[in-house]
């Protein structure tokens, strides 16, 4: 009897370890091809602001991003952007097209949104930085005058990223909570 129950168990940490195996685990961002995110952001220039959910999927040449928000302010965005060009779709205002989604941004908000920049410090780096491992995790660093503060981090099959994001300029502010990582 005691013989079956130790095989019982060896099969069963085997069948488990097996299952671990085969989720993937990176070693930096190169060895990833598409990647995304859900959350919550936030939005404040003083006069406006705004929160509600977003949700951000890149594939190569490919960006979406949503923005749902709770009713109110600014209403929902579903941007996309390629190569080519860049397309926002806005609840108050309708579908609008340029050559690349920081125009879209502003012209919707009246105010420079840091979208390239935003796509690298949501990983925890400057703009155009090399997607290297950290040797450290950022508290603050400062990019483009823009200050961003890493308030939180989360274990990822990447190791750790961002959790909770605040980037401020003048009287600008962007909050971000990340809820989950994507591979």
């Amino acid at each position: 009897m005691n013989k079956i129950f130790l095989l019982i168990i060896i099969s069963i940490a085997l069948t488990a370890c097996q299952r671990n195996h085969k989720i993937k685990e990176y070693s930096d961002w190169n060895q990833i091809n598409e990647w995304s995110f859900n959350g919550k952001m936030a939005i404040n220039d003083k006069k406006n602001n705004g929160s509600g959910r977003v949700q951000w999927n890149i594939k190569p040449h490919f960006i979406k991003a949503q923005f749902k928000t709770l009713l109110g302010f600014g209403g929902n965005w579903t941007l996309t952007e390629t190569d080519k060009q860049a397309q926002l779709e806005s609840s108050q205002n309708g579908v609008s097209i340029a050559e690349n989604a920081e125009q879209l941004i502003a012209n919707e908000l009246g105010w420079h949104f840091p979208w390239k920049s935003l796509q690298y410090w949501v990983r925890g780096y400057k703009t155009d930085h090399p997607l290297i491992t950290h040797k450290q995790l950022p508290t603050i660093i400062y990019d483009n005058d823009w200050e961003i503060t890493y308030q939180k981090w989360t274990y990822t099959r990447l190791g750790l990223l961002p959790k909770k994001i605040k980037a401020t300029k003048d009287n600008y502010s962007i909050k971000l909570i990340i809820y989950n990582w994507n591979f």
